[in-house]
């Protein structure tokens, strides 16, 4: 029974150790704005469809390959002062081979292999979910045209033939 004793005695204590040497303390600060106002994102930038292009699978050999790049912009209209720098975030349904790339549409008819690439106006790259380090410098007095460029990158060193479609949503980020 002694022996029981000290088992359960010392199980116990390597428990309650266990547990503290698991604790850990810290803070997290969240900090931001809210302003008075922000620009306008003009009615044909809202809903937008970027054609890239019909292209043939042969035109992808191997992993990275990429189309040419086609230009879209969005268009921010009467911007306050006070805000002189935008940043533009992409979010939509990642690629599951490249998360930082657009998936195609999964349907029975799509493209396999392949996925969307979203560039910043110095065809920079620009990840999926999180804010890009490109400024756009905003004038108050005009229309502010952000430029971006999309194409086609291939995830895969085959691909399949099919539509290629896909869907972004944008948030415009002030500094």
């Amino acid at each position: 029974m002694k022996k029981n004793l000290i088992a359960v005695a010392a199980a116990v204590i390597s428990a309650v150790s266990a547990s503290n040497a698991l604790a850990t303390a810290g803070t997290v600060n969240f900090t931001g704005d809210i302003v008075d106002a922000a620009c306008t994102v003009d009615v044909a930038s809202q809903n937008q469809t970027v054609a890239l292009g019909s292209y043939g699978k042969s035109e992808f050999t191997q992993v990275g390959d990429v189309t040419a790049a086609k230009k879209f912009s969005i268009v921010l209209k009467n911007c306050p002062s006070a805000i002189p720098v935008a940043h533009v975030r992409f979010d939509g349904q990642p690629d599951p081979t490249d998360s930082t790339l657009l998936a195609i549409d999964n349907s029975p008819s799509s493209a396999i292999g392949v996925a969307i690439n979203l560039m910043s106006a110095d065809k920079v790259q620009l990840p999926l979910h999180g804010e890009n380090s490109y400024r756009y410098n905003l004038i108050y007095t005009a229309d502010n045209i952000l430029d971006f460029y999309a194409q086609y990158k291939s995830t895969s060193p085959s691909v399949d033939a099919g539509q290629a479609n896909a869907v972004a949503n944008f948030s415009v980020i002030y500094n």
